[in-house]
């Protein structure tokens, strides 16, 4: 009779640890990448995701009191644009909708985000960075997501590479 409890009881808590698993958070998806520009501005990176279609793209400073912002809207084409240049003008098919930004300055935390979805499907990704972590990069590498507000640098090449990153 007690061997019964106990054995109920491990059953009940092995349940709830699956169900806790299978609600947990997903592990972030590096589908966005801050890389340098040649002028020593910054470029933003989209993953080659099949069926991905940004809506949206922003950067911004992380500090309470800062509003200035750069962002572009997709206008609604399936646009096949996958390199930003910040602070520049948009690309062929997206509008310019914020440009209260006017320029990167050392020491101050950004935040770049992208907004879009695969299908029907919500999918959207935030890079933390400074321009030091920015020039840090070798040649080859770029910045994203490696959750909460931390980033890391991996292989340019890795990233552009689409994997399982691509699904929400």
């Amino acid at each position: 009779m007690v061997m019964r409890r106990f054995r109920r009881a491990g059953l009940g808590v092995l349940f709830l640890a699956l169900l806790a698993s299978a609600c947990a958070s997903p592990a972030p998806k590096a589908i966005l990448a801050i890389a340098p520009a040649q002028d020593g501005g910054v470029r933003l990176l989209l993953a080659d995701c099949p069926d991905y279609r940004a809506t949206d793209l922003s950067l911004f400073a992380d500090v309470e009191g800062e509003t200035g912002k750069w962002s572009v809207r997709n206008d609604g084409g399936a646009s096949s644009v996958r390199d930003f240049g910040v602070l520049q003008d948009p690309p062929e098919g997206w509008t310019s909708t914020g440009s209260g930004l006017t320029a990167l300055r050392d020491g101050v935390p950004y935040v770049a985000r992208v907004d879009g979805g695969v299908r029907e499907r919500v999918l959207k990704g935030r890079v933390p960075f400074t321009l030091a972590d920015v020039r840090d990069l070798a040649e080859d590498q770029v910045l994203v997501w490696s959750g909460g507000e931390e980033s890391e640098a991996v292989g340019r090449a890795d990233f552009l590479r689409s994997e399982e990153r691509c699904s929400p």
